[in-house]
């Protein structure tokens, strides 16, 4: 029997997908943290906490065996730089972006099935 695939909230998949979208790109818990949520000032309280819950992500996904980097430590913390997936992260951040895009997937097929039933009934009255 096949496992279920796992599913991520919000940030953990994000987190996985933006790694996985930019391999090149040297990720930290700061350019993620940036990244994710773009209209935060770094001086700002909201930017703490955002940070805090990208470090908090970051050590699950390191616990889970999907990603790896260097740990180091600044005046905010413990925090890690040069992110990469594991094979196991690249194959659950492949899985992810494919649970999100199916629900506009759906949605697209419904599009096409309401279009055709229009195109039909057009049809019968003629």
């Amino acid at each position: 029997m096949p496992r279920p695939e796992t599913e991520f909230d919000g940030t953990e998949g994000d987190v996985l997908i933006a790694i996985y979208e930019c391999p090149d790109i040297p990720f930290s818990n700061y350019t993620l943290t940036e990244r994710l949520n773009p209209s935060l000032q770094i001086t700002s309280p909201e930017y703490r906490a955002a940070f805090a819950h990208i470090r908090s992500v970051i050590e699950g996904h390191i616990v889970r065996g999907l990603i790896r980097g260097k740990r180091s430590k600044s005046a905010d913390g413990v925090f890690f730089e040069n992110l990469k997936l594991t094979d196991k992260g690249e194959k659950a951040a492949i899985q992810e972006r494919k649970r999100r895009a199916l629900p506009g997937e759906v949605n697209q097929l419904l599009d096409l099935v309401q279009l055709a039933r229009k195109l039909r009934d057009r049809g019968d009255g003629s």
